[in-house]
């Protein structure tokens, strides 16, 4: 029995020896929050601050309490933490302990949200990992992720979208692990927001970075393909190919497509050419060849027209009339009416006319 009130003394002598230096509402706002009542422990918080104004301890109370309550309020208690830990580096190790878990909380519940393809509840959580810890690159790349898909559907997402990608340019750096990553999701934000010359800045600067991300510029060339912006794409897509070159990487599709940007946008010896390359990774793709031709035809390049026609119905795939027929029609714009005649014939027959 006496050595148990020894103990209660022992203990009740330690709690005063942990509170002795502490103001009444500090010390009443801790014990508070160790029962788990933040609001009573904010409010002696704060008035223990309004008292004393430098008191490191009070400060990191208001965090715990801002941190834990039914209603958080995490950016209050990031900014709590660390007044904390600059009045007191004692506290920083703690502090930012914290703050990490604040952070890893709400980022990882993002993660789950995103798989479970809830892009609102994800975006919600990820939003509270920006709060939590405004510094993390991680937390506004995926938040920036999941306002870029939301933003697809529902384009009053964008502002918000353009906003977190700002910041998050702001906080990247070359050595980061997910710098890849942020470039190329700003690439294709500043085409949403329609300004290209930002957006090749920023995959040139993303290709110097790696230029492996070569494909990811080819998906958005590729993108606008699609939407038929012949033009924006083929800036992409000539992006893309010095990345591709630079690795040594064969891609005969990324060169088709350039073809058909180029022959859309009456650039046909571009065009012709992007088809040769083709060729030469695939001598069998029967449509680069064709497409080759009709490059040259539409330019006007009649002797190579010509050359690359009959080469075209003599060799590669003789049994398409539509080859006779811009041999025929070659044959014609030089003069050469016997054989634009005899050509003619040929596709009339393969055709059916």
């Amino acid at each position: 029995m006496k050595r148990n009130r020894i103990l209660v003394g022992v203990m009740v002598f330690l709690l005063l020896g942990i509170y002795a230096c502490k103001s009444v509402e500090t010390t009443s706002a801790m014990l508070h929050n160790q029962t788990k009542n933040y609001v009573k422990a904010i409010e002696m918080g704060t008035l223990a601050i309004e008292k004393k104004p430098d008191d490191a301890e009070a400060y990191f109370q208001l965090a715990i309490a801002y941190s834990l309550r039914e209603d958080p309020d995490l950016g209050i208690a990031y900014r709590y933490f660390r007044m904390a830990a600059d009045l007191d580096p004692n506290k920083e190790t703690l502090s930012e302990d914290n703050i990490g878990s604040n952070w890893a909380k709400h980022f990882n519940l993002g993660i789950l949200e995103y798989q479970s393809d809830n892009l609102l509840g994800a975006s919600k959580e990820f939003e509270q990992a920006t709060l939590a810890d405004p510094r993390k690159v991680k937390g506004w790349l995926n938040l920036a992720m999941g306002y870029n898909r939301l933003a697809k559907e529902d384009s009053t997402y964008q502002e918000v979208l353009f906003a977190a990608t700002d910041t998050l340019m702001g906080l990247v750096e070359t050595g980061d692990d997910d710098y890849g990553k942020v470039l190329a999701l700003s690439g294709r934000v500043m085409i949403i927001k329609g300004d290209e010359d930002k957006a090749i800045e920023i995959f040139e600067r993303l290709l110097i970075d790696d230029p492996t991300h070569a494909e990811e510029i080819e998906r958005v060339g590729n993108d606008f393909l699609r939407q038929e912006n012949f033009a924006s794409a083929v800036k992409m897509f000539e992006l893309a190919t010095g990345g591709y070159l630079e690795t040594e990487t064969e891609n005969p599709d990324l060169y088709y497509n350039m073809g058909v940007c180029y022959l859309r946008t009456k650039m046909y010896l571009e065009a012709a050419e992007a088809y040769q390359q083709v060729i030469m990774y695939q001598p069998d793709n029967i449509r680069a060849f064709y497409s080759r031709l009709l490059s040259y035809y539409k330019g006007e390049f009649w002797d190579e027209a010509i050359m690359y026609g009959q080469e075209y119905t003599e060799s590669v795939a003789p049994e398409d009339p539509r080859g006779w027929q811009i041999l025929g029609l070659t044959y014609s714009k030089k003069g050469m009416k016997e054989l634009a005649e005899q050509a003619i014939k040929k596709f009339q027959d393969l055709s059916g006319h």
